[in-house]
């Protein structure tokens, strides 16, 4: 369908036998930040999709390329929502999501290409357990359609130590869906593609606007299985995502913001007594991970990662105490992995999650 089409009776609602309840209303919310290219690409795929009660909304976080002018000419069906500042990941979302009335709220990046039919198993699985708090759709790798993609795959999980993978993706090793992975309970839910129950969101406080980006999804997922909520990965609805549109995976800012952000992650959610062991610890690995790093030749992330821990300890002297979370160890949550990932791959070399003793 061309961008440019009159798209205004899209999203009317089909109409229903009069004994057919309707569809519950989702709202799609796509944060951008001068990304105008991705929603060239990527807003079409969403006229397509077969969900019949669903709102497109764009976040702009201060845009500076022409977004919020080109959406005004091509999509004057979408409803903007500019957030009037560059406020990150956390805080574009939690101020456009203040905004959206519908009770279920999907997080999607700009640059992901989704199934025509990739939202009814996600709300099918809110409706049968008002338990769920967010569910993530299955991410491929839009370069390489087979693939898993980096920053989500078949779900997000991590180990006793904070340290975060996928199923599908443990560091380097990136695996092929072969509907390997089927929906389950996970700990975390990419928010490329993934559905969250608004009501849920609003219990925990939303998102944590210190992070700016990397993690933020990861610490919210972290607060709903404090709040008793579950995290879902949803095997029947599939997103491509092109992934790194921000910073490229080897990025040594990347690198900066998952390690800094990580580490005020685990540091927040932790109890104290969690943390006399847990920080030491920490730290050794993290310099191994530097040392590595430098022995690759690549000293601009080893760097980042010595940075990362200034950038923590700053975050304990100024901001640790301003907006506490409530504390729940990782080794109480049943869907964590209570080995070390690092032991498992490194050591061990189990490089596919199903080679993993992941609860014992």
């Amino acid at each position: 369908m061309p961008a440019s089409q009159d798209l205004s009776n899209v999203f009317i609602v089909n109409d229903q036998a009069a004994n057919e309840p309707q569809l519950p209303a989702v709202g799609i919310g796509i944060l951008n930040w001068n990304g105008q290219k991705y929603l060239e690409q990527f807003l079409p795929f969403l006229y397509n999709i077969s969900y019949a009660n669903a709102t497109i909304y764009v976040l702009d976080n201060q845009s500076s390329d022409g977004s919020i002018a080109y959406l005004k000419q091509h999509h004057p069906t979408v409803k903007i929502i500019e957030t009037g500042g560059n406020y990150g990941v956390p805080g574009g979302y939690n101020i456009g999501f203040a905004q959206m009335p519908e009770p279920y709220l999907l997080m999607l990046n700009s640059d992901v290409e989704v199934a025509s039919n990739f939202l009814e198993p996600l709300v099918a699985l809110m409706e049968a357990d008002k338990a769920i708090a967010m569910v993530q759709s299955k991410l491929l790798s839009f370069q390489n359609r087979p693939q898993f993609e980096y920053g989500g795959a078949a779900g997000g999980s991590i180990d006793v130590l904070g340290y975060t993978f996928c199923r599908g993706r443990i560091f380097e090793t990136v695996e092929t869906d072969h509907h390997q992975y089927g929906t389950s309970e996970v700990f975390w839910a990419g928010g490329a593609c993934a559905l969250i129950r608004k009501s849920a969101y609003e219990k925990v406080g939303g998102m944590y606007n210190w992070f700016f980006m990397h993690f933020e999804e990861i610490d919210l997922c972290w607060r709903f299985h404090t709040a008793n909520y579950k995290v879902m990965f949803c095997n029947e609805s599939v997103a491509w995502h092109v992934g790194g549109g921000t910073l490229s995976y080897q990025s040594p800012r990347k690198t900066f913001y998952n390690f800094k952000n990580n580490l005020v992650m685990v540091f927040r959610n932790s109890p104290w007594w969690y943390l006399l062991w847990w920080t030491p610890i920490r730290f050794v690995l993290d310099l191994l991970a530097a040392f590595k790093y430098l022995l690759a030749n690549n000293s601009a992330n080893s760097a980042a990662v010595i940075k990362a821990w200034f950038g923590f300890f700053k975050w304990l002297l100024w901001d640790a105490s301003k907006n506490p979370a409530k504390p729940k160890a990782l080794s109480g949550i049943s869907v964590v992995m209570k080995q070390s990932i690092i032991w498992s791959y490194y050591l061990q070399k189990k490089q596919h999650y199903s080679q993993l003793n992941k609860h014992d």
